[in-house]
């Protein structure tokens, strides 16, 4: 019996293989879509969840709670804090922190920029990353020591039997390499957040600037600069040690004055699992994108599911007469019901082996579009094809099961006079109506967020992002000694308009703030955190940011720098200039930027700033987060970026100049230049490739509505082929023909556009409620958009109706 019904389920399937290529095409690329997209979803929600004690692994969180105000956390910690917890809290099996340094290695005898983490000795403890050489319990157990992935003993060395061997940094210290591990997946805080494949002891010397620098942190509470991880013993409960914190920190920091009155200090625990979907400061996603991402794939699937069952309904109707023989002729329901779910689960089955070879061999461009990196063993893993095969079970019994009631269950005359069995034209319309309504939506909100972004790295910035080069690496011995020469250099080529130094440019994701209050300010009143940027005197301008009261920094004044040391001792009876953003000046509570020019601010435990300028606000992060204030301090301590503002007669040969000069009075220093635009175009990367997979997402959302358009075309044009044939002999043209069945699909398209309008502008406004600059909603994108799916519609259906329209009149009345 199942052969037989395997048999006419395979003839049928022959004799409609346009229905069937149609059925099998769109559920494949819906499959494919969902199980892409639940790859996705995996890597995104498993980040670091692969370590054997994952669950343990808590990343510490300074935290601030002051009554009356949100609360503030941090994801670095100070450099002592570590030490402490390991020390007091028996909870703690093992600490580990980790800040990352950039260092200049010699390759093959050139000098090259690298990462390196300085990590606690039982790093590998927590973070167990396979090793392929070395043993991770003793690979960092000193000073000197470094492990390295595969990828990078290969760059240096060209082989992963590299033990013993050393990396040699410009500075003359040598690094001793004490393990290889696997190259990183793309789903760990290493690869992301902190991207590293360099590990060394944290009580390693490199012999450059960095050493003092590092060792003057190891009694100082307030330098937050590094991350601190703990794991805790099997059974603790993080939440149980979150009373005893405030103590705890109170005990190490006696003496240390409160940043403000009420302010309440103490640490929190983020569960390491947590910080990818759950970010606080950096790279991350959060579970709204995440749901978004899941809700868009969904639609897709849903939409393939709706074509899918729509087509079957449609095809089983034009098999009335058959279904009344069979039942003439003996043919029992649960038979017949049996016939039409057979031939449904073997679409639905065709179709998701399809779709996993499209997922096979889309998956490696996918997976680039995102900037994520899987192993290759788990795209071919059995988990896949075990998941897809409950919903192509589901799919096939939906899109078998209502046919083949509604075609049983009528007596077999009905059938033969050729009585409505299956009706359902309602039904189609109204799917082919969610379908479109879907397409519609995703298409208004590729638009929107593509404009969003242009927007958002196009807008007022505060600067003159344009014709501005960054040169950076100037941090090292090397660069900080010749600084000024570079500087001084710069500014003999033709083409250079000025040139600045500071610690960071806009879009760095670098953030040093402080406290700040007016001497006047009542007692009581907490302190401002207002972030600070070190600079150096010609910065500003160089950057371009227009001055609004005051003056800028002047190098001719020595008397305008200042630095780290100044600061801490309350600026040795010298007054310390500083400039001020003009959200800065509101936020102190000043009345106008003239006002503020000569006024007082206090610095931290007290030190006194004078005002000497203000400037416009400058946007130095994302348009998520808008301006904030800045107060602009001249310093030299850190200067590691060298911004060049370009002249308008610069051409190729100035940068060739830039680079000459670099070469030739920093050897040792590898060059590293780019445009300040086209690094702030980094900062909206995850929203483009946001934007390119929602594209992506739309595009096929609209392929398979068509597809499932152009099936129910062919579907009518066949059910009317008699009513064809009487219009032309009654003098109806082709044209005439066509514009009755595109008037017909036009209908449900329409409607589509009705509902699609207010869904889309309800979901864009409130995606774009996250931004604080932002663009308005333009109507403009919402006409075009439906007008776009019309002509989608139309064409889909004009070509396969011209072609049935234009056949002889005497075939179709032949029909019967």
């Amino acid at each position: 019996m199942l052969l037989n019904y395997l048999r006419v389920a395979f003839r049928v399937l022959v004799r409609q293989r346009l229905y069937a290529a149609l059925n099998v095409a769109g559920l494949a690329l819906g499959i494919a879509t969902a199980a892409m997209m639940a790859l996705f979803v995996w890597h995104e929600t498993h980040f670091d969840g692969f370590y054997r004690d994952a669950g343990r692994i808590f990343r510490v969180l300074p935290a601030q709670y002051l009554p009356g105000h949100e609360p503030s956390r941090m994801t670095v910690t100070a450099k002592p804090l570590g030490p402490v917890l390991a020390a007091d809290l028996p909870e703690v099996e093992a600490m580990v922190r980790v800040v990352r340094h950039t260092v200049v290695l010699r390759d093959k005898g050139a000098p090259v920029e690298d990462r390196v983490a300085l990590v606690d000795a039982p790093f590998f403890r927590l973070f167990d990353f396979p090793f392929l050489a070395g043993d991770p319990a003793t690979a960092l157990a000193g000073p000197g020591t470094v492990v390295l992935t595969e990828g990078q003993a290969r760059r240096y060395f060209g082989t992963t039997e590299v033990l013993g061997r050393t990396l040699t940094l410009t500075s003359g210290a040598g690094l001793m390499v004490t393990g290889v591990v696997r190259d990183l997946p793309s789903n760990t805080l290493f690869s992301r957040e902190m991207p590293t494949q360099i590990w060394t002891n944290i009580a390693t010397k490199f012999q450059d600037g960095w050493d003092p620098l590092f060792a003057d942190k190891d009694t100082r509470w307030r330098d937050e600069f590094l991350q601190t991880f703990v794991m805790l013993r099997p059974g603790v409960d993080p939440a149980a040690l979150a009373p005893r914190f405030p103590a705890l920190l109170a005990a190490h920091r006696e003496g240390m004055e409160a940043v403000a009155p009420g302010l309440v200090e103490t640490l929190e625990l983020q569960p390491l699992t947590a910080m990818h979907i759950e970010p606080i400061e950096g790279r991350g996603i959060s579970p709204v994108t995440l749901a978004g991402f899941v809700g868009v794939a969904g639609l897709v699937l849903a939409i393939a599911v709706v074509n899918f069952v729509n087509l079957s309904t449609a095809r089983s109707s034009l098999r009335a007469r058959e279904v009344a023989i069979r039942k003439t002729l003996g043919g029992r329901r649960g038979q017949l019901v049996a016939q039409f779910l057979l031939e449904s689960l073997l679409l639905a089955l065709v179709a998701g082996l399809l779709g996993l070879v499209l997922v096979e061999l889309a998956m490696p461009r996918f997976l680039n579009l995102l900037n994520v990196r899987l192993d290759a063993g788990f795209l071919s893993g059995a988990w896949l094809l075990a998941a897809i095969s409950p919903l192509v079970l589901i799919v096939g019994l939906v899109g078998g099961l209502y046919p083949a009631y509604a075609l049983s269950r009528p007596r077999p005359t009905d059938l033969l006079r050729g009585s409505r069995a299956t009706g359902g034209g309602r039904l189609r319309a109204a799917l082919v109506m969610l379908q479109f309504t879907v397409a519609i939506v995703l298409g208004i909100a590729t638009v929107v967020i593509g404009q969003q972004t242009r927007y958002a790295s196009t807008q007022n910035l505060g600067f003159r992002a344009e014709g501005a080069v960054v040169l950076r690496g100037l941090d090292r011995p090397a660069g900080l000694a010749g600084i000024d020469a570079l500087r001084d250099a710069l500014l003999r080529i033709p083409g250079i308009a000025a040139v600045g130094a500071a610690a960071n440019v806009p879009s760095d994701r670098s953030e040093w703030t402080n406290n700040y209050r007016l001497p006047e300010a009542p007692e009581g009143l907490p302190d401002l955190l207002i972030r600070t940027e070190q600079v150096d005197t010609d910065y500003l301008q160089a950057l371009g940011v227009p001055l609004r009261a005051g003056r800028l920094f002047d190098p001719a004044r020595p008397g305008d720098i200042t630095s780290h040391a100044a600061l801490r001792a309350g600026g040795g009876g010298v007054t310390i200039p500083v400039i001020l953003s003009t959200t800065a000046v509101r936020r102190l509570g000043l009345a106008t930027a003239e006002q503020a020019v000569g006024r007082t601010v206090m610095y931290g435990g007290g030190t006194a700033l004078t005002i000497i300028g203000v400037v416009d606000d400058v946007q130095f992060d994302s348009a998520r987060s808008g301006f904030e204030p800045t107060i602009y301090l001249a310093m030299h301590d850190d200067r590691s970026v060298m911004l060049v503002r370009l002249a308008p007669n610069a051409d190729a040969a100035t940068l060739a100049a830039i680079d000459d000069t670099w070469r030739r009075l920093l050897p040792d220093l590898p060059l590293a230049r780019e445009f300040l635009d086209d690094h702030i175009r980094q900062v909206y990367a995850d929203e483009a490739r946001q934007g390119d997979l929602l594209a992506l997402f739309s595009g096929l959302a609209i392929l398979i509505a068509c597809l499932g358009l152009f099936g129910l075309t062919a579907f009518t044009a066949e059910r009317r082929t008699k009513e064809i044939g009487i219009r032309k002999v009654l003098g109806a043209t082709v044209a005439d023909v066509v514009r009755l069945l595109v008037w017909q699909f036009s209908k449900p398209v329409l409607v589509a556009n009705l509902i699609a309008w207010p869904v889309a502008w309800m979901l864009m406004g409130w995606w774009l409620g996250g931004y604080v600059y932002r663009i308005d909603l333009n109507p403009l994108v919402f006409a075009l958009a439906s007008l776009a799916a019309l002509l989608v519609a139309w064409a889909t259906v004009a070509g396969h109706a011209a072609r049935v329209a234009s056949a002889k009149p005497v075939t179709a009345l032949r029909y019967e």
